[in-house]
């Protein structure tokens, strides 16, 4: 019994030497492989880039990079990205790509970030408004319009801009009649021409409602829009047909209520017992329910 348990332990003791023989020689060449894979510098964020940020040199590192998983239209020089602006952020440690920057000579600021063909137009919009602070650059809304006809007896609301993407919140001071300054709260949109002059028109004959929504979704409703007086009217005329309906139900319960009560059902009457009682030559009948 003592010589099979040395054999067991002297095969355990062999098995385990291998393992640790074969797992030092992946590991060491695991290791000469990263050592002979070749490295290129890239410059990568040292800090957070923001939309419109202007490169500078303190902005950035050179990171080694394995060369066969360079990204395309990454830097590998500092001094080319010094001036540069941003079009999108860039977080540390991120290589730095000519697509995620303006082209050489651009602005810093908001105008590097606006597309060909676009403009960027800045609306005030309150805080509830405008989805009560949750819109932020990069989302995208749809501009409802509000108006009064005629002599302010009825209000009229429509969508006027859909899909409109947000370039920039903030807030500004504005003087009121009596003089005293206040904080709005401003949305800056990215329209076309043509839909600045609706957006202008619009904030200035009535008051502008930003409604959120979702980030993929691109589809382009088509909407009648809304009056004050068409909605309460019918709202009105559906309650009625509520009440007329909910009045007419409950006359035919009570009706089919009454008959149930007076009427007794055949089931009833087949269970009935009769007894016919005869006294000579009268005869009597009694039912027993």
């Amino acid at each position: 019994m003592h010589k099979k348990a040395l054999i067991v332990l002297s095969l355990a003791a062999i098995f385990g030497l291998l393992t640790a023989v074969l797992v030092h020689r992946t590991l060491k060449g695991s290791s000469s492989a990263q050592a002979g894979q070749k490295t290129k510098p890239v410059v990568v964020a040292a800090v957070k880039l923001g939309l419109g940020t202007q490169i500078k040199a303190e902005h950035l590192n050179l990171a080694e990079w394995p060369e066969s998983l360079l990204p395309r239209g990454a830097f590998t020089e500092v001094e080319k990205l010094v001036g540069r602006v941003t079009i999108a952020e860039i977080f540390p440690g991120e290589p730095i790509l000519e697509t995620r920057l303006a082209p050489e000579g651009s602005a810093a600021g908001l105008p590097a970030i606006i597309p060909p063909g676009m403009r960027a137009m800045t609306v005030k919009v309150d805080e509830v408004i405008g989805v009560a602070g949750f819109v932020a650059p990069g989302t995208y809304v749809d501009v409802v319009g509000t108006v009064v006809e005629g002599a302010g007896q009825n209000a009229v609301s429509r969508v006027i801009l859909q899909n409109v993407k947000v370039l920039a919140s903030g807030q500004r001071m504005e003087t009121q009649k009596d003089g005293q300054a206040i904080e709005v709260k401003t949305v800056t949109l990215q329209v076309t021409p043509e839909e600045a002059e609706i957006l202008a028109l619009a904030s200035n004959a009535g008051k502008l409602q930003l409604v959120m929504r979702n980030t993929v979704d691109r589809e382009m409703v088509q909407t009648k829009g809304v009056d004050e007086a068409t909605l309460f009217r019918g709202a009105g005329a559906e309650a009625g047909s509520r009440a007329m309906t909910v009045g007419s139900s409950q006359a035919t319960a009570r009706s089919t209520k009454k008959k149930t009560e007076t009427a007794p059902s055949p089931e009833t009457l087949s269970k009935a017992t009769i007894i016919e009682l005869i006294r000579g030559s009268e005869r009597t009948t009694i039912t027993f329910q």
